[in-house]
């Protein structure tokens, strides 16, 4: 039985999280769920809502996978960029996505609000250049932003005002988004846990979902020792997605990333180092991310890896970074490690849609998962009880290729093309 990596998230849990059984039994539903974290919860309390009756399957525990282990960071705006969007499909089409992200955000405080979910959750996130033309650039793309978008919860800092932001010197300047922000993921998914159970959703932990079968009336959810049949499923694994379908083989690269969280802030550091909480995340290719904790912490990530065999030098690398960034935090103690999976997509945009008439799902969300995620439950969860919303319609209109090479070559490939960015990142170019 897998258990929950030794995080700061485990550790500060308000108190343990409840378990759930293995599925042993036949049983049946108007929805399967596979997938225990973000998208499968939402879809879960969605369809719940409207009065589904639900089942959830998790392989491992819930919120095991990158739902509770991940940086907390919540963006609007999808990984692969709206101006990009725009750029290949257009003005209009581009305006639909970001509303889509926008809602994205709402949804959360929605969620916390009309349940009462207690996750540390904080306003704002700050865009940190690494170069004087990276600021350039990144500050001609926000004008722009408020100027098409009508986005104005934006401020342009220069290298000053980054610094007393942040405290530290290592930044060309930024933008500071008062509609991004931060919480404790593993507590809103533990949330989340709770507002599905009260819905009457059945969830079963340690449920390795084996197989699929699709008749005209069903779908048959076939696991290790049991099976669900029911009238749709949705697939929401995110990373391991085509560990169960093969026609969404090399659709996403899984990728490893790791966290290291410090001791506890003095008084004095608290003072200089974010003294306004928010969340930070830099122009690198393979981008630093950081915050404090509600107990003044400094949860750091940003290492990436594609081989999942190079642990200690993502720990390593990690510490690095976090000492380059601040060396006024160098002597703290690292008081945890951990590490975890996410998917990227070719485009860096989330892949939702249909593979059938009763198959739903969602994966490759980039990095930008922690609002992301919520909305693209609902979305499935509307499509399923209402017929295919507009939504929807909008994501899959959005061109995935596969990752050239398949599984021999993909990865050198990507390891390749990340090496080069490291590179151009130092150099600034």
């Amino acid at each position: 039985m897998e258990q929950y990596p030794n995080s700061y998230y485990v550790a500060s849990l308000n108190k343990d999280k409840e378990s759930f059984p293995s599925l042993n039994d036949e049983l049946s539903c108007d929805l399967c769920v596979i997938g225990g974290g973000f998208t499968g919860l939402s879809t879960a309390i969605e369809a719940a809502k409207k009065g589904l009756n639900v089942i959830l399957l998790e392989q491992n525990l819930i919120a095991w996978g990158a739902s509770g282990r991940n940086g907390g960071q919540i963006w609007p705006d999808v990984a692969w960029g709206i101006d990009i969007i725009e750029k290949n499909y257009g003005i209009n089409f581009a305006k639909q996505i970001w509303d889509i992200s926008l809602n994205a955000v709402s949804l959360i405080d929605q969620r916390i609000e009309e349940f009462n979910i207690d996750c540390d959750k904080k306003n704002g996130g700050i865009t940190a250049a690494t170069s004087a033309s990276k600021m350039k650039e990144y500050e001609k793309e926000m004008k722009y932003k408020f100027k098409t978008y009508g986005y104005d919860k934006l401020d342009i800092l220069d290298k000053s005002e980054v610094k007393n932001e942040i405290g530290s010197s290592l930044y060309y300047g930024g933008v500071l988004d008062y509609g991004a922000g931060h919480l404790h993921p593993l507590k809103y998914a533990i949330g989340l846990m709770h507002v599905a159970q009260s819905l009457g959703v059945k969830m079963y932990e340690n449920s390795s979902v084996e197989k699929i079968n699709e008749d005209r009336n069903n779908v048959e959810v076939m696991l290790t020792s049991g099976k669900v049949k029911a009238k749709n499923i949705a697939i929401c694994c995110n990373a391991y997605l085509e560990e169960l379908n093969m026609n969404f083989k090399n659709r996403v690269m899984p990728c490893e990333t790791y966290i290291v969280c410090t001791e506890h802030l003095n008084s004095s550091l608290q003072e200089h180092v974010l003294p306004n909480d928010y969340c930070v995340s830099d122009t690198n290719f393979d981008l630093n991310y950081y915050r404090l904790s509600a107990s003044k912490r400094m949860i750091f990530g940003g290492a990436v890896g594609y081989s999942l065999k190079n642990v200690e030098s993502l720990k390593k690398r990690t510490k690095r970074q976090l000492d380059k960034i601040f060396p006024q935090l160098s002597n703290l103690k690292i008081d945890y490690i951990w590490g975890g999976l996410i998917a990227l997509t070719m485009n860096r945009v989330p892949d939702i849609g249909m593979e059938s008439e009763k198959i739903f799902y969602a994966q490759g969300f980039s990095g930008h998962g922690v609002a992301l995620t919520g909305m693209a439950g609902k979305i499935l969860a509307e499509s399923i009880v209402n017929g295919k919303t507009t939504e929807l319609e909008s994501f899959e209109k959005i061109k995935h290729r596969k990752f050239p090479g398949g599984r021999l070559f993909r990865m050198p490939l990507l390891v390749t093309i990340s090496a080069m960015q490291r590179m151009a990142d130092i150099f600034n170019v």
